[in-house]
């Protein structure tokens, strides 16, 4: 069984793409068990949106960054409970 210090490197550098099956499923249970690495790869998941939302700050308008914005606090916020 993987350990949280092991998914939480795992999640954060999207190395789960190069994992084999077994790891993959092993990698799965884990999230579907520990409620703290589940809440972290959330966030992971809400950090990489935002960012690709707001990759191309020359082409938004300033309302848009404003939105973009109070849904990443949101997303962070809300999976910090």
């Amino acid at each position: 069984m993987l350990k949280c210090r092991e998914v939480s490197r795992l999640v954060a550098s999207d190395d789960v793409v190069d994992l084999g099956l077994f790891k993959r499923l092993e990698l799965r249970l884990h999230l579907m068990m520990c409620r703290h690495c589940s809440g972290y790869a959330a966030q992971i998941r809400g950090l990489g949106d935002g960012a690709r939302e707001v990759a191309d700050r020359e082409t938004c308008l300033p309302e848009r960054l404003d939105e973009i914005e109070r849904k990443i606090i949101d997303r962070t916020q809300h999976t910090d409970h």
